[in-house]
């Protein structure tokens, strides 16, 4: 439920960045991003960094305890990369295919998934697919957002490296490709 609504709260980024600009959100989710990181480092030592600490642990799944959680990280690098990357609108849907797509894949895949691929499921994939090609439209033309859901949901489907990472870039880099086409 913790990572569900750290995806979903992903959505706030082009709200936020609309509102004042994409350099402010950038300088500031870099800024909560270091105290992440270091938050993280007190952590592993046996510390703790009041607020940080509980919801860094709210988020682990149980194979994290003890190692560096990245997950958080990943996502927030995959939205700060996003923002600095791409033109506002590719930005956007990029990090609507991750903050949609993965947590309705996941919540699909549980409840419906048969059909398993490399340990995701096919069910996953197409509801991660629809829902993030539903919202991605708000920010690019629909053959942009299915360019754009269908690249991040491959990634999310293929599990390359972290999904938080891969799905926001390899989205908004296909959609930027194609619209250079």
């Amino acid at each position: 439920m913790w990572r569900t609504a750290v995806h979903a709260s992903a959505l706030l980024v082009p709200v936020a960045s609309e509102i004042t600009s994409k350099s402010v959100v950038t300088v500031a989710l870099t800024a909560v991003t270091v105290l992440y990181v270091l938050s993280e480092a007190v952590r592993l030592r046996g510390g703790q960094v009041p607020l940080m600490t509980w919801f860094t642990m709210r988020m682990r799944n149980d194979s994290e305890g003890a190692r560096f959680i990245v997950s958080p990280l990943c996502l927030a690098v995959g939205i700060i990369l996003s923002l600095a990357l791409f033109p506002a609108d590719i930005a956007y849907a990029s990090i609507s295919v991750v903050a949609v797509g993965d947590p309705a894949a996941y919540y699909a895949g549980e409840r419906f998934g048969r059909v398993t691929v490399r340990g995701k499921t096919l069910e996953g994939f197409a509801a991660g697919l629809v829902a993030s090609f539903l919202i991605a439209s708000l920010w690019v033309s629909p053959s942009l957002s299915l360019v754009g859901s269908l690249s991040g949901m491959l990634l999310e489907l293929a599990g390359i490296l972290n999904d938080n990472l891969t799905v926001p870039i390899g989205a908004g880099s296909m959609m930027l490709l194609v619209s250079i086409i």
